[in-house]
């Protein structure tokens, strides 16, 4: 969707449908003409900007437009430079592979042309810079040009034992990250070691200027050559060639991240350091939109305050009372974010899609988005008197013990000092960097960011915010879901049901797949797309009610597992009940006997009542030897249970189902 409004393009109010017939850019006026009526409305376009901004009007045109993600790299020149190089040190040194001497390759390099593999020659070099080169490669693949090259033909002040001496002590100890030793404890160092091994007799002295010379010569003509730690070097180094000059509004803006040096009151107590999330407009210096957390910023964070900075702030401004007369919102053009691990999430990649551009810079880069920079210097500055405050004489936490004596604020009075000097002390300051040589006072915008932003709102169409709907389809997760008439929407657990339930199940069918979105840091809504309209109808969570808080899904799992972890356990009747339960229900499953285990079975007992019978039909005589007493056997009878049973064993069967002979 396009940022500015347009001709042509249809608009969904309350009372209908409209299009935009003319727009007058010069008096701020929109004429919106209603097809079923045939009649024509006027509107200021301030008006319809913040119609927008609530939701109570909407633009149905869609356009295709787009944003892109683009990655400050290195320039494309020197890039092509440092190949060429690259080449030279090759040839050259394939040449001294071959046995030949430094001036002898480089005489034979001079003399043969060089070209890359599409055929393109490669420039000749004059044979200083040949040297110069293979110098630069001997001590560094990264260093190809030196930074000081050897002229004349002096005596050397001091032997070359003596440099390579200082060369060592820099490596040792100048020449690392954080380094205490300065150069002229490094200049003593080197004449009382030169002394002890003899380079030098007693009388002389190595100076400071003689042991920069050599850092100069040898390493870099920067002094700070590796004492710089790395991860600031490419902020601290860097030089500016051209200033960035932004000549509207919304056209470029920058979000950034600080550690405010507070100590702030919480209900669970005393917390330091929260964290501030502010975007600044950079072609009128006017802060767009902040979000304070007491917890370390994530991607949540960052989309609240895009969402604070494009829609307006008026209400918000009557709940913190301040008192400013501009409300500056809107969808800008482009916006830098650095790399860190809050704007590398799939929503914020997906911002582009509602048409802005996004740039990432890279990490400790503060010249790629200097505007905010600045101003959180400002900021921290302009507060550093009020209670909790821990930083003194412009350094963060130095006052830490003192802050914790005092009245510390609550994290609503910090955020109220905030937003207060953003926007009544900050927008009314001239800023040095909107002043110009170009004296033409009548088209002058102003060196104030208020002055600046009024006469772009009043002389410009300023661009239009998007569409709730739209700006909820990229914030919110996606994911496709069954549509339950039953049971609702299911995401993560939570079940989702709702006036708008019945709708949806009409429109998809019931138990279909749907699109469902959601908010991770708000578990109490997810919403899904009206088939005809296109508009994100709410469901609810069954479990929440009118007090719920607003927990992430994240955080409503965690309280359900303590909640259940913390519950009292059953008492033992249950588990008794269980054990009964499962014993019956095994007793009451027995397996079934097959017709051959039943048919073995009633061979048994026959063979067993047969040989019975037998027995009293044949009964043993008695022996008179053996028995002591006479015992007539007629009177004797053996019961059925008295006869031990005996496992009768059988042949084994045949493969093919027979008995074996």
């Amino acid at each position: 969707m396009s940022r500015f409004m347009h001709t042509e393009e249809r608009i969904q109010t309350e009372r209908g449908e409209f299009v935009v017939r003319k727009i007058d850019r010069d008096n701020q006026m929109v004429e919106l003409f209603d097809p079923s009526s045939g009649e024509v409305t006027k509107i200021t376009l301030p008006a319809m900007r913040r119609q927008i901004s609530d939701g109570s009007m909407r633009r149905l045109t869609k356009r295709p437009s787009s944003g892109a993600v683009r990655d400050l790299a290195q320039s494309e020149r020197a890039r092509h430079q440092h190949m060429l190089n690259q080449l030279r040190i090759h040839k050259l040194e394939s040449y001294m592979q071959r046995g030949d001497g430094k001036a002898e390759a480089i005489r034979k390099f001079l003399k043969e042309p060089l070209a890359l593999d599409d055929g393109t020659c490669v420039p000749a070099i004059s044979e200083r810079q040949a040297y110069r080169l293979i110098n630069a490669a001997a001590r560094s693949p990264l260093e190809l040009i030196p930074a000081y090259a050897d002229r004349g033909n002096r005596k050397a002040r001091h032997p070359e034992a003596v440099n390579n001496l200082i060369r060592d002590l820099i490596d040792e100890g100048y020449a690392k990250v954080n380094s205490r030793i300065t150069m002229r404890a490094l200049a003593q160092s080197a004449t009382a070691l030169a002394r002890e091994k003899g380079l030098i007799n007693t009388t002389t002295m190595i100076s400071r200027a003689y042991v920069q010379s050599v850092f100069v010569k040898y390493f870099s003509a920067d002094l700070d050559y590796k004492r710089v730690d790395p991860r600031i070097a490419r902020s601290k180094k860097h030089v500016a060639q051209e200033r960035i000059v932004v000549e509207a509004a919304l056209q470029r803006v920058e979000q950034d991240t600080v550690v405010l040096p507070f100590l702030v009151q919480t209900t669970e107590g005393p917390l330091q350091n929260p964290n501030m999330t502010m975007s600044i407009d950079c072609g009128t210096g006017v802060p767009l939109g902040w979000h304070l957390s007491t917890t370390p910023v994530t991607e949540e964070e960052t989309l609240d305050c895009l969402e604070t900075s494009i829609y307006s702030k008026a209400d918000r401004f009557k709940q913190l009372s301040i008192d400013c007369d501009i409300d500056p919102y809107g969808l800008f053009a482009n916006l830098y974010l650095d790399n860190g691990a809050e704007n590398k999430g799939e929503r914020i990649t997906r911002i582009t899609e509602i048409g802005l551009f996004l740039t990432r810079t890279a990490a400790n880069s503060g010249h790629r988005k200097p505007f905010i920079e600045r101003f959180f210097g400002s900021l921290k500055s302009a507060l550093e008197g009020l209670p909790g405050c821990t930083r003194h004489n412009g350094k963060d936490g130095a006052r830490t013990e003192a802050a914790q004596k005092e009245s510390l604020m609550t994290v609503d009075e910090l955020e109220r000092w905030i937003v207060r000097w953003a926007y009544e002390k900050w927008i009314h300051t001239a800023l040095d960097r909107l002043l110009s040589a170009d004296y033409k006072l009548d088209e002058a915008p102003g060196i104030t960011p208020a002055t600046r932003w009024k006469y772009y709102e009043q002389t410009t169409c300023l661009p239009c915010p998007p569409d709730r709907t739209d700006w909820i389809r990229v914030r919110y997760l996606r994911n496709e879901r069954g549509l339950s008439p039953k049971t609702g929407l299911s995401i993560e657990g939570f079940r989702f049901r709702g006036e708008n339930l019945r709708r949806l199940v009409g429109q998809y069918g019931p138990d279909s797949k749907v699109m469902a979105y959601y908010n991770p840091s708000d578990y109490r809504f997810a919403y899904v797309a009206d088939k005809e309209t296109g508009q994100l109808l709410s469901l609810v969570n069954a479990e929440v009610g009118p007090d719920t808080p607003a927990f992430s899904f994240s955080e409503a799992k965690r309280r359900r597992a303590h909640v259940r972890k913390v519950a009292p356990a059953a008492p033992s009747c249950v588990a008794s009940f269980q054990l009964d339960l499962a014993n019956a229900s095994l007793s009451g499953k027995r397996r079934k006997k097959g017709h051959a285990e039943k048919q073995r079975e009633v061979r048994h007992a026959s063979k067993l009542d047969k040989a019975i019978q037998k027995s009293r039909a044949h009964p043993v005589p008695p022996n008179p030897e053996t028995d002591i007493q006479t015992m007539d056997n007629a009177d004797v009878f053996l019961t059925d249970d008295a006869i031990p049973t005996f496992e009768i064993e059988t042949k084994p069967s045949k493969p093919n189902g027979g008995m074996a002979s």
